[in-house]
């Protein structure tokens, strides 16, 4: 297929098409053998596009090809406090299964590229699955390597902790640290 038919758009949280896109393909990457293994849960899927509407940081594009929404890369501008500059974390990347191998990949991390030096960012990071041999293979073959900031300390690392949502969060109490009444003040 060539790259010409792949149309890469920055998502529009306004959009109806968009907003069904979205939590559509965040949920088939979530499914699979690589992902989470399990749908998102609904109060995810639901609250999804407006959290990232009020991240003023968050970056969606949409891969479009054949008439539908077959790919997505969801990004976080960050800052290199090493370098003093911008950078972006791609914090998900995927194409659909019956799409991949098609140049979508390579069209998204294109115009994440584009949008990194336009935006004069001194990197783009992202984390892998080790077992994940493909998007390794598509990653590398676009410039992406280990990360070390000294060969003799290793390579980085990428560590969670999950954190449980703040009691009130789900009943939509604010930002989850609680109203303080008169009378504990």
């Amino acid at each position: 297929m060539p790259n010409d038919s792949i149309q890469i758009i920055e998502a529009d949280y306004r959009d109806e098409a968009h907003r069904e896109a979205i939590p559509y393909l965040l949920n088939a990457y979530a499914r699979d053998l690589l992902g989470f293994r399990k749908p998102l849960d609904d109060t995810v899927l639901q609250h999804l596009v407006s959290g990232l509407a009020q991240f003023p940081t968050a970056l969606v594009l949409l891969a479009r090809t054949e008439g539908r929404y077959v790919g997505m890369a969801i990004c976080f501008l960050g800052f290199s406090t090493f370098s003093a500059r911008p950078l972006i974390n791609i914090h998900d990347f995927m194409v659909l299964p019956d799409y991949q191998k098609r140049g979508i990949g390579n069209a998204l991390l294109q115009e994440v590229e584009r949008i990194a030096r336009e935006r004069g960012c001194c990197k783009i990071t992202l984390e892998v699955q080790m077992k994940n041999t493909a998007a390794r293979r598509i990653y590398q073959s676009f410039g992406f390597k280990a990360s070390f900031l000294d060969p003799e300390a290793g390579e980085q690392l990428s560590l969670t902790k999950t954190l449980s949502p703040p009691e009130d969060a789900a009943s939509g109490n604010g930002d989850g640290r609680g109203v303080i009444q008169p009378s504990e003040a």
